[in-house]
Formats: structure tokens, C-alpha cells, sequence
């Protein structure tokens, strides 16, 4: 066992693919620099979750950083609640880490010394004493502490740096964002948004706020004018190149060692590594070279070096396939072969026609884990099903009505998302038995999984897209009776609130919500 290990936990999303990529390019940052002995990223709504993320570590003492701008329901609530889900998971296992939460990275006083720099930046030949600085939050009155947080980085900079004029703005509360010319006299002022990635509030609603674009979907200049005064607006905080230096400092004053050098990041947990590795050595002679399927992928071993493709390329030969680098495969991967996010990492939508020839043992896990994250970890240790009941009975919020579910349409919510994942399912509904009896049929067009539903990649445990669909069901929007449209190519397929995604229309086919079965408009 190593010495220790750091997570940053981060939201994610089903349906927007910058969600992650802040934390997933601040963590390569982090690696690299060589203090930790494994970093590791988790999510509310992508892979891995905060609970699977548990089983990847080998170290003495986990240090959880939450990438969030400020203390909240995810921080003080999620977080901990799922986090310490997993430890009980774990109690008595030799993997099995001391935890030390930290607070977000969003309300350090380093992240004050970001948004200045990254206004300095943005303001090219500006004078800092010309222009005026005005940071971003979301804010709502349920959360008090989201504004606080924006306040608390105002105060700050008004007293170290000497920009004209410091103030903050909201979304959802005042000063609004569309007042910024009535709250700012300066000529040139640098926005900052205190978000952590980049979506439709930062992209698309606040330069509109701003008045800066009339048509967010074509752009907005830098800077942009408004009535003859120009608005230097930079995006999101959280994207920029500082902040992992802020992620350590929170992992450093909670009392990890900033000063060590590892050598390298093992990808997976060694034991689960050695035991996956001897599962494919172990895999049935084919040809010149011995190949085991692994969901949607296909690992083949001769020679003492190991190859990744997609399964459905088994016979295609190397010459016509296209040679991904490990380094990147990871953001290969997020996407399906029409460039469209993927919203869950078992859904049945990885590209073809590319290979990852002559891999050392190190290469293949790395790229094993970017597609399927914490699935060999919870292959080797085996872990006991958790039943649906269970998930949804510790869902607050506004998921809180998932445990309301019915078990008849558990039953088809399962088929029409379970039946298009490369995952084999081993949970059910309440604990009981029955996983065969959920989604005993996929959705017709679906494809089977290769070996006939005995894949060795297993699912424990119902995953944030399924739960999410659950509460489109139960949201009361008469989610399987809209007209059943066929899908549109722009629809992404983790946006369960629009009619044609793909997951809605699989869901009321199951139920026999068909065209002839509708009334006309």
C-alpha cells in the first residue's frame, strides 16, 4: 500500500462534455508533478462515481478535494454522504483508506490570486488602475453561501490589487448581470464568472446578460462593446491553468506532503491490475494471439504486448484501422462516432475503426480505465449488488422522488437504458433477486452483449443516468406520453428533457407508447 492518494470530486454532467474536462485536465496537471501516488477523478454525473472511485485507491490516506466554488448542498451534503457509503463499503478491506475531506476549491484564498490573474490576462494592455473587475456568481436564496463566496474573493481583491473599481454580480439574485453598466463606471471591465467549467450559463446566458452577443451559438468578441464601453469577459475561473496549484494548497493545509516524487500513477489498483492482467493471459488461444472482450472492447496479447480495438473490429485488419495514442484516448473515448457526448460509460456508443497496437501492462490499463473507469477494481473485488431501493432511498433533493418509482416501471426504465449499456447488470430492484426479471428484453435494435449477456464486465450498482432517467419519469412532464418523434441527430443523448432523446423514445416504445397508439394534435 502507498502512502497517499487524492481525489478531485467534481459535479459532471450527462449532457455536457466541458463538465469534467477542467478536472480531468487539472488531475494530468497534478500527475505529472509526481506528489501523489495515485490522483483520481469523481463524479456526481459522469464515471467514476464518488463511491467506485474508493475501490481504484492503494494508499493509507485519501485526500478528497472538492472542485466546487463554495460550500453547499454537494460540498456539505453529497460528498460526504457518498464518500462515507464507500467507506462503510470497503470497512476491514486492506485497500480500504483513511479519508480526509477538504474544504471546496472554490472559497480558498489562493483562488483570489486566480480570478485577478486571469482579469490581468484577458485585459491585454489595459491598465489594471483603468479597468474595473466584476466577478460572477450564480447565487440563489436557497444558498446563501454561494454569494458569500463571490463576496468574500471581492473584498479580497479590492484590498490586493488595484484594479478601479471590484464588484460582484449574480445571476439569480442582485446586482444583476444585466446591470453591470449601472453598477461599474469604468470603461474597460474584465468579468470573471466564478464557475469551475464552462456550460450554458457561462457560454451561452451571461454574455447575453452582458450584451455582449445577441446569438450566443455564433460567439462574442473579447472584448465586446457595449453603449462605447468594453467588456473584457473571460469564462470560466475554473478552467484556468492556476487552479491546480489551488487544488493542492487545499490538499497540502489539510496535511499532504507537497514534497515527495513518485515515480508514476498506477492506473488501477495493483491487486485488481495483477488479476486482470492474469484473467487475459489465462484468455483461450486465438490464432497467433490469446483475446478477451471487455464490454465494447476487445484486448489481445501476443508477444508480451497487449493491443486494444473495439470488439466489432475483431477480424478488421490493423492497416484500416486508426492508431489512437494512449495519451489522448481518454478524450477520444468521451465521444461517440458522430462527435456526440457520451452520457454514461457502458452506453453501447463507442467509435469503431481504431486500434491501440503494442502496449506495455501500464498503457492497456490506463486506456481500460478511460473508458471503463473503477470496472476492473469492481470486477476483482466483487463486491455485493446494490439495489435500486437502496440508491434511491439515499437520493435528496431534487432526486428525492426517484424512490417513488413503481416497479413496473422500473422494470421498463431498465430495459430502455440498461438494454443499450455494454455492462452486464447484477443489481434489482430491492436486494430479493429478480435482476433477470428487470429488462429481460432490450429494446428492439438494441444490440445483446457479444458473449450473450455473460460479459465479465459487471454493473453493481444502478449509475447516475439511470437514476436521472428515473426522475424524468417521475417528474411529472408525462414523460412516455409525448409524441413519439424519431430522433433528431442534435439532440444529445444525455439531454432526457427533450422529447426526441433517444433514452425517452426506447422508454415509451417499451411501454407501447407508439404512434397509432397516440391521439392526433
Amino acid at each position: 500500500m502507498t502512502e497517499q492518494a487524492l481525489v478531485v470530486a467534481a459535479h459532471g454532467s450527462h449532457r455536457n462534455p466541458d463538465s469534467a474536462l477542467p478536472t480531468l485536465s487539472h488531475a494530468e496537471t497534478i500527475r505529472d508533478r509526481g506528489c501523489f501516488d495515485q490522483v483520481r477523478t469523481a463524479f456526481w454525473k459522469e464515471s467514476p462515481s464518488f463511491r467506485d472511485v474508493l475501490r481504484t485507491i492503494d494508499a493509507e490516506r485519501a485526500y478528497v478535494v472538492p472542485l466546487f466554488v463554495s460550500q453547499g448542498y454537494f460540498v456539505d451534503q453529497v460528498l460526504p454522504r457518498e464518500f462515507d457509503l464507500g467507506i462503510d463499503d470497503l470497512a476491514g478491506e486492506p485497500t480500504a483508506p483513511e479519508m480526509v475531506y477538504t474544504d471546496p476549491v472554490g472559497t480558498h484564498s489562493a483562488m483570489t490570486d486566480v480570478v485577478a490573474a486571469r482579469a490581468r490576462r484577458y485585459l491585454d494592455d489595459v491598465p489594471e488602475g483603468d479597468a474595473a473587475l466584476a466577478v460572477v456568481g450564480h447565487g440563489t436564496e436557497r444558498n446563501p453561501k454561494s454569494a458569500k463566496a463571490v463576496y468574500d474573493h471581492v473584498e479580497a481583491l479590492r484590498e490586493q490589487t488595484d484594479f478601479a473599481e471590484v464588484g460582484a454580480l449574480f445571476m439569480d439574485e442582485a446586482p444583476a448581470v444585466e446591470d453591470i453598466l449601472d453598477e461599474f463606471t469604468a470603461d474597460d471591465i474584465a468579468v470573471v464568472p466564478l464557475f469551475i467549467a464552462d456550460g450554458f450559463h457561462t457560454r451561452d446566458e451571461i454574455p447575453e446578460l452582458l450584451g455582449i452577443t445577441d446569438d450566443p451559438r455564433s460567439g462574442y468578441p473579447v472584448p465586446g462593446t457595449v453603449d462605447g464601453r468594453r467588456i473584457w469577459y473571460t469564462s470560466a475561473v475554473g478552467t484556468d491553468r492556476l487552479v491546480p496549484d489551488v487544488i493542492l494548497e487545499r490538499a497540502g493545509d489539510a496535511g499532504a506532503d507537497l514534497d515527495r516524487d513518485v515515480e508514476q500513477d498506477q492506473p488501477v489498483r495493483p491487486d485488481a491490475a495483477e488479476a486482470f492482467l492474469s484473467w487475459l493471459d489465462a484468455a483461450p488461444a486465438d490464432g497467433d494471439r490469446r483475446r478477451r472482450e471487455w464490454g465494447d472492447l476487445l484486448v489481445s496479447v501476443a508477444d508480451g504486448a497487449y493491443e486494444l480495438r473495439h470488439r466489432d473490429d475483431r477480424d478488421a485488419s490493423r492497416a484500416t484501422l486508426t492508431e489512437q495514442e494512449p495519451e489522448t484516448f481518454r478524450w477520444y473515448a468521451r465521444t461517440d462516432g458522430e462527435g456526440r457526448f457520451r452520457p454514461f460509460a457502458g452506453e453501447r456508443s463507442l467509435p469503431t475503426g481504431w486500434v491501440l497496437p503494442d502496449l506495455d501492462a501500464t498503457g492497456l490499463l490506463r486506456a481500460v480505465a478511460a473508458v471503463y473507469p473503477a470496472a476492473i477494481e469492481t470486477w476483482a473485488d466483487d463486491p455485493d449488488p446494490v439495489a435500486f431501493r437502496d440508491v434511491a432511498a439515499r437520493q435528496t433533493g431534487m432526486y428525492a422522488g426517484v424512490s417513488e418509482l413503481s416497479s413496473t416501471e422500473l422494470d421498463d426504465l431498465t430495459t430502455a437504458v440498461c438494454g443499450n449499456c455494454a455492462k452486464q447488470r447484477k443489481w434489482d430492484e430491492d436486494g430479493e433477486g429478480g435482476a433477470e426479471r428487470l429488462s429481460a428484453d432490450a429494446v428492439e435494435g438494441s444490440e445483446p452483449p457479444a458473449d450473450g449477456g455473460e460479459s465479465e464486465l459487471p454493473c453493481r450498482e444502478p449509475c447516475s443516468f439511470l437514476i436521472a432517467a428515473a426522475r424524468e419519469v417521475r417528474s411529472g412532464d408525462e414523460f412516455d406520453e409525448q409524441p413519439l418523434d424519431q430522433p433528431e441527430t442534435d439532440v444529445p443523448p444525455g439531454d432526457l428533457s427533450q422529447p426526441s432523446n433517444r433514452y425517452r423514445i426506447r422508454y415509451r416504445e417499451v411501454r407501447g407508447v407508439t404512434p397509432s397508439s397516440q391521439e392526433s394534435p
